[in-house]
């Protein structure tokens, strides 16, 4: 079975523990949670005691900023390792069973999955074409291989997401669409 690394960036809003829910019974003893703070300090984060697997607490004194991307690209090489890697936001939720169903879905741990994701208004991203393109592409879609997750650079711009998957998938030995949303951004 694949194991998973999820990085959390924050600004520490109180919408990060919903975000925690989601992952806490989906996450097993061998996978990896890291939370890093972005310019704030730590705040009440009572449901990272409820986790099974190792989790990691950081704060950035100073505001890395862009929606995260700086703390992934800081945080890349820092990871404990494991198959996957994969990028949350403390205003967004992972869909009850995401996890199991990428167990069973990505068995080669060198592959780049690109799963769905549900939207504020419903609308589940990423189109039926297999492409990784601007729009269609968000931070939470990528079930990135742990040293390919390395050798991307997230833009410090809107649609740094799209240049970080856009980057990456010239190194990945095969990419893989996977037909189901795993996220809903800001429900």
């Amino acid at each position: 079975m694949p194991t998973f690394h999820i990085l959390i960036a924050t600004i520490g809003r109180p919408s990060l523990n919903r975000q925690l829910e989601s992952l806490c019974k989906q996450l097993t003893a061998e996978d990896c949670l890291t939370v890093v703070f972005d310019g704030t300090t730590r705040k009440n984060t009572d449901a990272l005691d409820k986790f099974v697997c190792p989790v990691h607490v950081f704060e950035e004194p100073v505001a890395l900023g862009f929606w995260g991307h700086g703390i992934r690209n800081k945080y890349a090489s820092l990871l404990e390792p494991r198959d996957f890697v994969m990028h949350g936001d403390d205003d967004d939720i992972y869909v009850e069973g995401a996890l199991d169903l990428l167990r069973q879905s990505c068995v080669n741990s060198s592959a780049l999955y690109i799963a769905k994701m549900i939207m504020e208004n419903g609308r589940i991203m990423r189109p039926m074409q297999p492409a990784i393109t601007l729009g269609d592409i968000g931070t939470p879609c990528g079930v990135v291989p742990y040293e390919l997750n390395k050798q991307g650079t997230w833009g410090n711009y809107c649609g740094g997401d799209f240049g970080f998957y856009n980057s990456i998938r010239v190194h990945a030995p095969s990419i893989q669409f996977l037909e189901y949303p795993i996220y809903y951004v800001r429900p």
